[in-house]
């Protein structure tokens, strides 16, 4: 705010800074927000301050499509999908494990359940166990029973559906002591597959398969029950249904979801079935069911990701701008205790452009959509689920990038959307919210924008509580093969470096007019400066743009270190060890204005970088002409 000090002297002071804001023009943003801001995250008391860098922990050959990790045995596990070959990898410089190979290449998503670690890739569904890895429906895929009380030729009372995940099935038959030959519930079955047989509990071997007819018959007739009616006789046999496998091996979204818990894998995201997703079996996610499917919403509008609301999981769709694209699936326990999940539309909501979006900002499930981040949410007044738009600041610069592309992750109370390009957008759930006056209940977090930062997936990683170190870990894969971490982790300096390159950070002030645009101002040479943060390195570059230039005028460059014993530079060698704030002054002159912007920058590699405040001492002069 301007103020009168002695007669004529002015002084506009810039401090309590919040977020960007690329919402308007330079000249209207608010004193607190910046319109130029690279490469700046809040500190803990909310100060823009140089984001952390990264390095380069391992290079691999292809794309990193997924980072994962996995508690096995209790032991942390963690895993990349590149290119086409799945590793194990870990946070030293020991050379990643390769584990399978063949994969689809493409990015790929994961969820733990059961122990296991799940991964969808969209040509094949992947279980790892610590050390090994397997695509599931092989020999460790839940085989159902499909029916039971069959009769040897025929009948029977249907009991569980066909498992997507294998050909295998089982049938259940009561044995009368004299019938050899058994009606098998598939005709024909596989030509190729092992048959088994199980009279009483008991593996038996002296049979024949006529695989047309679709009949076993053994050498001896199965014995009758010596009380009751009980199935004697249990054969498996393999029958394949084509199309069944790819239905989940095709899927490329995964959540988990059930009854009072996370006890059941949800997947979708095939291609051939937009609008379908599946449901495993209770904990176990080897046994996808035919028939444990639901299709959701209009056919051919894509489902593109899942929101956990309490008990009841959205499902989130393309926006096509036709039908609603927010639906809700809760859990019924019937009195027998089986589980239905019945869905229900919602009245109002906003659909996904990306199913890479979608992560929580503290108790917030947030999406990205065609008009900015959204947030899942209850309505102010009617508590009707709404989607409500969190990133208004940020939106311009935001919704010019290739939506489809970008993967978010949420970090210490900040939700992290990257692009191919190296863009990251931040939300920062740590600031005060600002609320929109036009609309109850609404809110918005304020926003940064980063630079250089290629980041294709994401993994945050929660250290154990028994573990030493830092407690999350911020890892990311890039287009070109490397699994990268945030130096957060580091002490000295070396953690504001981007794989050893510098990072070019700036905050700038509004394009100000000082509250009349009207009159010519002249920036006066003494009492103008920034004030930084203390770092044992640092420096600011300080540069002027009036509505007279056509580009930034650099004005000053100060370094403002502070003697460190485990950080001596000869070149820039200080015996200062104040830890205070320092000064850059101006000591610049600028005259006949209508409007100054003041950028200060650092983009020197190993140097802090934070701005507390902005001060200006000017002069009113004659009223501008044009």
């Amino acid at each position: 705010m301007a103020r009168k000090q002695g007669v004529s002297i002015r002084t506009t002071s810039y401090q309590k800074f919040r977020g960007a804001d690329f919402s308007t023009d330079p000249a209207l943003v608010d004193d607190s927000r910046s319109p130029l801001c690279t490469n700046m995250i809040s500190d803990g008391g909310g100060m823009p301050e140089k984001r952390p860098g990264w390095r380069t922990l391992h290079q691999l050959s292809g794309q990193v499509n997924g980072l994962f990790s996995s508690v096995y045995e209790g032991e942390t596990f963690f895993y990349a999908h590149v290119g086409s070959k799945l590793y194990r990898w870990d946070e030293t410089g020991t050379e990643p494990a390769e584990l399978l190979s063949g994969l689809n290449d493409a990015k790929s998503r994961g969820v733990s359940l059961g122990g296991k670690l799940w991964i969808v890739t969209g040509g094949e569904l992947v279980v790892c166990a610590g050390a090994s890895a397997a695509r599931a429906g092989g020999a460790d895929a839940y085989i159902p029973t499909t029916i039971i009380t069959r009769t040897p030729s025929g009948g029977g009372v249907t009991y569980e559906a066909v498992n997507l995940l294998t050909p295998y099935r089982k049938n259940g038959f009561q044995t009368d002591g004299t019938s050899k030959t058994f009606l098998l519930d598939s005709a024909p079955i596989d030509a190729e597959g092992e048959v088994k047989a199980w009279v009483w509990g008991t593996e038996v071997r002296d049979f024949t398969v006529d695989r047309t007819a679709g009949t076993v018959t053994f050498a001896a007739a199965p014995a009758a029950p010596s009380a009751g009616s009980a199935d004697g006789l249990l054969i498996q046999f393999p029958k394949t249904v084509e199309g069944y496998a790819e239905r989940v091996g095709h899927c490329s979204i995964v959540t988990a979801y059930g009854a009072g818990g996370s006890d059941r894998l949800v997947i979708s995201g095939n291609p051939d079935y937009p609008n379908r997703d599946w449901i495993s079996g209770l904990n176990d996610p080897s046994y996808f069911p035919d028939l444990g499917y639901a299709t959701v919403g209009t056919e051919g509008v894509a489902i593109l990701g899942y929101c956990r609301l309490g008990s009841t999981l959205a499902i989130v769709k393309e926006d096509n701008g036709q039908d609603s694209t927010v639906y809700f699936r809760t859990a019924s326990v019937a009195d027998d205790g089986a589980v239905t999940f019945p869905i229900t539309q919602a009245l109002s909501g906003v659909g996904a452009a990306s199913a890479g979006s979608f992560a929580n900002l503290l108790d917030e499930p947030l999406l990205l959509s065609g008009t900015g981040i959204y947030a899942i949410t209850a309505n102010y007044l009617t508590g009707d689920r709404v989607g409500q738009n969190r990133s208004f600041f940020i939106n311009a610069r935001l919704l010019e990038e290739d939506l489809r592309s970008a993967e978010a992750v949420s970090r210490r109370g900040m939700y992290l959307l990257s692009f191919p390009n190296g863009h990251v957008y931040v939300l920062d759930g740590r600031q005060n919210k600002t609320y929109r006056s036009e609309s109850l209940g609404d809110f918005i977090y304020e926003g940064y924008y980063w630079e250089h930062v290629p980041a294709r997936c994401w993994l945050n990683w929660h250290r154990p509580a028994a573990q030493a170190g830092e407690r999350e870990a911020l890892f990311f894969g890039t287009a070109d093969g490397r699994i990268c971490r945030f130096s957060t982790d580091l002490e000295d300096l070396s953690r504001f470096s981007d794989d050893g390159e510098p990072i070019d950070a700036v905050w700038a002030t509004k394009m100000d007019d000082d509250g009349d645009a009207t009159i010519l101002k002249t920036m006066l040479k003494r009492g103008g400066a920034v004030t930084l943060k203390p770092y044992s390195r640092s420096s600011a570059e300080v540069c002027l743009r009036t509505d007279r230039d056509a580009a930034d005028v650099p004005i000053r460059t100060g370094a403002v270190d502070i003697f460190s014993w485990e950080d001596i530079d000869f070149s820039r060698f200080t015996f200062d060890s104040n830890d205070g704030a320092r000064e850059i002054f101006f000591q610049t002159k600028v005259k006949k204005y209508k409007r100054l912007q003041i950028l200060i920058r650092n983009r020197k590699v190993n140097e802090g970088f934070g701005v507390y405040g902005i001060t200006k001492h000017f002069v009113n002069g004659n009223f501008a002409k044009r």
